[in-house]
């Protein structure tokens, strides 16, 4: 089922954001919250953020007509979001919100506690179906998908980021799950002024913005990549976890040819994205990929792999390969490296689809109906 548009005056309302390292911080997540908040503050709503102190840029204060409120969890890959989320969930009982929106499956298992505040209604937003994320381990894993099962039995609406995560998200829970299309901000296209940091130039590199987890299947696009005879690079736009494994083995390919530049943001980050010759997206497992969206929104063509959320990401526009299939990602970019008139005819087609279908203030316009709805307003 889709969300309804925007109906009538929409009254005043206190929300609760949870679920997030920060904002602004690295990933999917804190960008979809910072936009929908963001937007939904510039709408008269008071919006607080309750973020991570150890991602949090500068103090706690406002940004973008947001609060944001530090809430310390503990530290650990398995421990740090789930006990970050349920100290937030406490510090945000007797607050009086009206709504408590929390991101993502795992901290949704929060929601029965979330219901003792009965004045509140809660909303869980799945962003991906995270007990499949290599990251997990079976038990922690387990533990999600029970927790997304929990938050089944309390939380008073679930919606889905896209309509292929709503489907699988019913499938395995059995909860209907309101799928809300996402936003993107209109991009600027930019000029080269910070590029030569990096020894680039327009036109002249492959671009994938992601971290180096491996269900990104970034070892998928480097392999392939190194197959290729072509005076292009490959740049490789994201953050590492310290001491990992699977990213050490990455960067190890590093060379003249494939560039790892770290964690990019900024003007840096948009001058990448607005003079790449092509975008690739390789991932094995999205919830919806920002990055696709975001390099559609710049203009550029983009090479997915063939995935059920990626596809729907595309629009109908830009390219993709098999899922996993290195040697027909190796064909499908030398094909486009060959044929850059293909390149640029995509490559507006996905510009024209972001600005006509993309809007933050459409999807900011079905979360206050949703809200509205659950208020009983």
């Amino acid at each position: 089922m889709s969300a309804g548009g925007r109906s009538g005056t929409v009254r005043y309302m206190r929300i609760a954001m949870l679920g997030v390292k920060a904002v602004p911080a690295i990933g999917g997540i804190a960008h979809y919250v910072e936009e929908l908040g963001a937007h939904l503050a510039q709408r008269g709503h008071e919006v607080t953020v309750y973020c991570r102190p150890h991602y949090l840029e500068g103090p706690s204060t406002t940004y973008r007509g947001m609060q944001r409120v530090n809430v310390r969890g503990l530290k650990g890959k398995h421990l740090d979001a789930l006990t970050h989320t349920l100290a937030s969930a406490v510090r945000a009982l007797g607050q009086g919100f009206d709504i408590v929106h929390v991101h993502g499956v795992g901290p949704g298992c929060v929601a029965p506690l979330l219901r003792l505040a009965r004045r509140s209604r809660t909303v869980v937003t799945v962003h991906g179906i995270d007990w499949q994320r290599e990251k997990w381990s079976r038990t922690a894993g387990a533990l999600i998908h029970f927790g997304a099962r929990v938050a089944n039995a309390a939380t008073h609406a679930v919606t889905a980021v896209s309509e292929s995560v709503r489907d699988e998200y019913e499938r395995n829970t059995g909860r209907k799950a309101l799928y809300i299309s996402t936003g993107v901000v209109p991009a600027e296209l930019i000029e080269t002024q910070e590029l030569a940091q990096f020894d680039l130039r327009a036109d002249e590199y492959i671009l994938a913005v992601a971290r180096l987890v491996p269900e990104k299947g970034l070892h998928y696009l480097v392999e392939a990549f190194e197959g290729l005879d072509t005076p292009k690079k490959l740049v490789i736009a994201g953050d590492a976890r310290d001491g990992d494994i699977y990213a050490k083995r990455l960067l190890a390919r590093a060379g003249d040819r494939i560039r790892f530049l770290g964690y990019v943001t900024g003007r840096p980050l948009a001058e990448l994205y607005s003079n790449a010759y092509l975008f690739v997206q390789p991932s094995d497992l999205e919830g919806l990929s920002i990055s696709v969206l975001e390099a559609l929104s710049y203009g550029r063509c983009v090479l997915a792999s063939d995935i059920a959320p990626n596809v729907e990401a595309l629009g109908g526009c830009g390219y993709t390969f098999r899922a996993g299939d290195v040697q027909d990602l190796r064909e499908k970019m030398l094909a486009l490296l060959d044929h850059p008139a293909d390149v640029a005819a995509r490559a507006a087609e996905g510009r024209e689809y972001i600005l006509a279908q993309r809007s933050w203030e459409t999807t900011t316009d079905h979360f206050e109906a949703l809200y509205n709805r659950l208020l009983g307003r």
